[in-house]
């Protein structure tokens, strides 16, 4: 496995963990997007798919869905 997947993946899970640090309980929407993008693009398909490239592109996809769902709550929080 190349060491960028590895980073990447670290980098996936550290971005879920913040977002379930900032959100409201279990019924938050926030929550459970970033535990399905977390668990289907960044662990359970990258593990699927033969080769490091198609793997470093669902990570990477997963890793921008992540950041965009952060910046999404950050702003509903500030309303």
């Amino acid at each position: 496995m190349n060491i960028l997947n590895v980073v990447f993946g670290l980098l996936c899970i550290l971005i879920a963990f913040v977002v379930a640090a900032r959100s409201t309980g279990l019924r938050d929407q926030f929550l459970w997007g970033a535990v399905i993008i977390t668990g289907v693009g960044g662990i359970a398909l990258p593990r699927l798919l033969p080769g490091d490239g198609t793997r470093l592109a669902l990570i990477a996809i997963s890793l921008a869905a992540l950041l965009l769902l952060l910046q999404r709550q950050r702003k509903q929080q500030r309303q």
